[in-house]
């Protein structure tokens, strides 16, 4: 037999993720030790003479800062105190060869090289690390230099008041009235406050898409453009299109409407009548009854019916087959597209508030020179960002980053990552 494959060494794994000369991406299920390999990137960074202050590291929570920074602390105080022999087995599991005597020496003189260093070891959330970069430089990144920051609760209910202004507005504002009224036909007031409240949480994407398409009128053709809609297309436009003459096969539906008529008095008759009424009647009358004539070919459900006729009226009629799955399928295009009309219009409607909203949030915060979380994000790409200024804000962070370690980074947003990409732009 052959005897089965040894299972990897874990610790094998760790190390080279840990190894500060590669740059590395770690992908692992909880409790497998992604922390641990943070942690030990940390120490060997150190341990192979990088400053402290030279090493950013940005965690999704407070929780998980403190804890790194435990671990991180716990372990160079250790490594201060412990005899030899044990200091050189611990040193060999985190590089994994034998120490020289110089990195013992100098593994027990890294705790008070932490401790000593300007700034100590930046161990931040990635919205800690904004603020601070702000605090700085607070004129560069053109804001009051006696700005707070607001809590998640105190901006939800900031937001709230700014969405209570708006719907007071639109009592004056006839575009604005005409978006709420867009809106709150498809959804409830409890829907209603959740959206406004997303859209102010999701306020970059709104202001970016909003900025490319050059304006709300612009936005709302891009939506249009996106959905394969016409600029100047009405639900009436698209039912009176499907209704005009030509637009559909006059003969070959009026030989399928009476071949339906000689089926069934249950199924066939009656979507035989509705086909051969619907036909009858003039192009305006047509359009008005498009969606009674469609439930001859579709369920409730706006589905197309897997059944269109009965096996007998197929069999004396094989050809009403095509003619019917035909019209199934062009009259479900058009209510597709008339739908399509109505996410476009109310989407067009919910950014027009959603723009007001923002208008009216931001005024508030400037107000109160008031920042919310997703304002240091901005606020510190922008700086980072900016021609003239950036160069001398990363020189002035402690003579810069060599090293930049991000936690849970799959759950980093764009904006989060322009940050750290203006970091790692000298590197």
């Amino acid at each position: 037999m052959t005897p089965p494959a040894a299972h990897p060494d874990p610790s094998n794994r760790q190390r080279q993720a840990a190894d500060p000369s590669a740059s590395v991406w770690v992908s692992a299920s909880a409790g497998s030790g992604k922390t641990k390999v943070l942690t030990d990137r940390v120490l060997s960074l150190l341990l192979g003479g990088t400053a402290p202050q030279r090493i950013l590291c940005l965690t999704f929570t407070k929780a998980a800062a403190a804890e790194m920074a435990i671990r991180i602390n716990r372990q160079l105080s250790r490594w201060a105190t412990v005899p030899d022999d044990t200091l050189r087995r611990e040193l060999a599991e985190l590089i994994g060869t034998d120490p020289e005597d110089d990195a013992v020496r100098n593994a027990r003189r890294l705790f008070a090289r932490v401790l000593d260093a300007p700034g100590g070891l930046k161990i931040q959330t990635i919205h800690g690390f904004c603020q601070s970069l702000l605090v700085r430089f607070p004129i560069e990144a053109g804001l009051a230099p006696h700005f707070e920051v607001l809590d998640e609760r105190s901006a939800a209910e900031l937001l709230e008041a700014a969405r209570d202004r708006v719907l007071l507005h639109a009592d004056t504002d006839p575009a604005l009235r005409d978006a709420l009224e867009a809106v709150t036909a498809h959804v409830d007031e409890r829907r209603f406050a959740e959206l406004m409240l997303s859209l102010g949480f999701e306020r970059h994407r709104l202001d970016r898409f909003i900025e490319a398409s050059g304006g709300i009128d612009g936005a709302a053709l891009a939506i249009r453009e996106r959905l394969g809609l016409d600029p100047a297309e009405t639900a009436g436009t698209i039912l009176e299109a499907a209704a005009a003459e030509g637009a559909f096969d006059r003969a070959a539906l009026r030989a399928a409407a009476d071949a339906l008529l000689q089926g069934t008095e249950r199924t066939d008759r009656p979507r035989g009548w509705a086909i051969a009424g619907w036909l009858a009647a003039g192009p305006a009358l047509r359009a008005e009854r498009f969606e009674e004539y469609a439930g001859a070919f579709l369920t409730a459900a706006g589905e197309v019916r897997k059944t269109l006729a009965t096996k007998g009226v197929l069999a004396a009629h094989p050809e009403a087959e095509a003619t019917l799955a035909a019209e199934a399928g062009r009259v479900l295009a058009t209510l597709e597209r008339r739908r399509a009309l109505v996410v476009a219009e109310a989407t067009a409607a919910l950014i027009g508030l959603g723009g007001a909203l923002l208008e009216a949030y931001a005024a508030a915060k400037r107000s109160m020179a008031r920042l919310d979380y997703e304002d240091l994000i901005l606020r510190a790409g922008h700086l980072l960002h900016r021609p003239g200024v950036a160069p001398w804000v990363l020189f002035k962070l402690d003579g810069g980053l060599d090293h930049i370690l991000i936690d849970e980074a799959q759950d980093t947003s764009p904006e989060q990552w322009a940050v750290v990409a203006a970091l790692a732009e000298e590197f």
